[in-house]
């Protein structure tokens, strides 16, 4: 039994060049300078953008992003179908939020969802202000209806790309352009397509929002005279990433087409061999050379569904680890009673039916079909 399986996410940086590491620490600086910026510029290069910014991860990425609007009164429309950073995030600066309902089949919000949110503000005559869409899994959210709909609303964009960074929308071009958004954030924490241990990114076309970004990520403080060192624009933090996560980040971009291509022959193999129990469960991932898939998600189906539980105890018994994504936002007792709005319908379906197997490029084929074979012990097919 492979040890690759203990959890549903792995980095990979066993080549690591430690000559270039060592180089990063030795320089004037070892934090946020020449290998920051050549990340970044990097990340501009994949994503398409005009402007990319570095930070310490993707939480501070999405809170860097909302910061950079300015706005006094926050009033953000965020998919219940997420994890807990953005709500939290919202939450501890004072701001308010509608949870929004997602398609029961991709996980996703989509133009339907999105309008039911907008209907409801319409109702109660609440304006809101920011819209930060999730892509899911490795999929891709399609932004154009819904752009359309925001824009005429007076609605800023914000994608949260940390599942899809080498990802291609429906469009191709790839998550992080920022045609359809005025910034997307990406996370590059350990489980994530590539890695800088920790970290993060925002890309952006907007040079205003690029050059708040810049000052926010830095306290927020600009340099005056000898004797009055520096001015505060507004409150802010230290969002900075290091020169040997920046390092790390351009050694994972050498291998971002060796690592998706890995991800998509998993991804195929796995098709192959589970698809034969669609009796019990359908897949959410499908054959496209267009998606970086960061997970494998199978929908649970009949009984198998409701005994979800005793079917994840059994694959970790096996040394099988398996995941949620994500326990609906609407589900937590303190970010559902600070929603002024919460659409759970579709999450609900999707969170009691959404399982995710292990998907990372040290897997191999053999550790597929050991899972394969520990699902067909259960089902007794």
């Amino acid at each position: 039994m492979s040890k690759n399986l203990k959890s549903y996410g792995l980095h990979n940086i066993q080549d690591l060049n430690y000559k270039f590491l060592s180089s990063s620490l030795k320089q004037k600086f070892i934090t946020n300078y020449k290998r920051c910026s050549l990340f970044e510029s990097q990340i501009s290069k994949i994503t398409n953008s005009k402007y990319s910014i570095s930070c310490n991860n993707g939480t501070s990425a999405i809170l860097m992003s909302i910061l950079s609007f300015n706005i006094k009164n926050i009033v953000a429309i965020i998919p219940n179908i997420n994890f807990v950073a953005v709500a939290s995030i919202i939450n501890l600066i004072k701001g308010k939020y509608i949870i929004c309902d997602v398609n029961k089949n991709t996980g996703m919000i989509d133009k339907y969802s999105f309008l039911e949110a907008i209907d409801f503000c319409k109702l109660k005559k609440i304006k809101p202000n920011i819209f930060l869409p999730i892509h899911y899994a490795g999929n891709v959210v399609n932004l154009n209806e819904i752009k359309k709909i925001a824009t005429r609303e007076k609605i800023n964009i914000v994608e949260d790309g940390c599942h899809s960074f080498g990802s291609l929308d429906i469009k191709n071009n790839p998550v992080g352009s920022c045609n359809d958004s005025r910034c997307t954030t990406f996370s590059f924490h350990p489980v994530k397509n590539i890695t800088t241990v920790e970290g993060g990114a925002i890309t952006t076309n907007n040079h205003n929002v690029y050059k708040k970004l810049i000052s926010i990520r830095n306290h927020s403080l600009i340099r005056t005279s000898i004797e009055d060192p520096y001015y505060l624009q507004n409150p802010s933090l230290n969002f900075r990433m290091g020169e040997i996560n920046a390092e790390i980040g351009l050694q994972q971009l050498k291998k971002i087409r060796q690592f998706k291509n890995k991800r998509q022959r998993l991804v195929d193999y796995y098709i192959l061999r589970l698809k034969k129990y669609d009796k019990f469960f359908s897949i959410y991932n499908f054959k496209s050379k267009k998606i970086f898939w960061h997970l494998f998600v199978i929908l649970l189906k009949g009984n198998l569904k409701k005994n979800k539980k005793n079917f994840m105890s059994y694959l970790s018994k096996h040394k099988i680890q398996t995941q949620i994504h994500y326990k609906p936002l609407s589900f937590h007792k303190i970010l559902k009673k600070n929603a002024i709005k919460t659409f759970s319908k579709n999450s609900k379906i999707f969170y009691e039916n959404q399982l995710t197997l292990p998907l990372h490029t040290k897997m191999n084929f053999k550790d597929i079909e050991y899972i394969d074979s520990k699902i067909k012990k259960y089902l007794n097919v």
